[in-house]
């Protein structure tokens, strides 16, 4: 019983402790659970800003610099600051005029999607060989083989052995 008791207060500690740690300041704790329209669109948002900043940090244990993509995710991030700046505000606004500025904060943040999305794909694309240089690369061994062949079929021709 004390075991369980112990069990069970240590996983509250670690689960709050947990929570406190993914807060983002200048956001109410609340919105990591709510699921008003502004609390989910500010997770939304940061779920695109983490998956960008994880994609171009696998990109780098492939050996790609990053420094550029780097700055690109910490810009990505700042602006994601300042509009939940703009989210806390209007999330304090009379629900017609929430609705109305959540809208078209909604389409600013599936910019930042779209922009995160564009910044992962080229840092992951340059962890990735080059296609065209394998298929110049393939062609020119595919042309020295043929070149072989023909040689091997003139030489068969004029009597030799081959």
């Amino acid at each position: 019983m004390e075991f369980a008791l112990g069990a069970a207060f240590c996983v509250t500690v670690l689960g709050f402790s947990w929570r406190w740690t993914r807060r983002r300041p200048g956001v109410p704790m609340a919105w990591q659970t709510s699921q008003s329209m502004a609390a989910d669109l500010h997770r939304r948002m940061h779920r695109a800003v983490d998956r960008t900043r994880n994609n171009v940090s696998e990109a780098r244990k492939r050996g790609v610099a990053t420094g550029g993509y780097d700055c690109l995710v910490d810009d990505l991030a700042a602006t994601a600051r300042a509009l939940d700046d703009q989210l806390v505000l209007a999330s304090k606004l009379p629900f017609r005029q929430r609705h109305k500025t959540l809208l078209g904060l909604r389409y600013r943040i599936a910019d930042i999607e779209r922009a995160g999305e564009r910044v992962s794909k080229n840092a992951i694309e340059s962890a990735s060989p080059l296609v065209d240089s394998v298929d110049d690369s393939l062609r020119q061994i595919n042309e020295r083989l043929d070149h072989v062949d023909e040689a091997k079929n003139e030489l068969r021709d004029l009597g030799g052995t081959g």
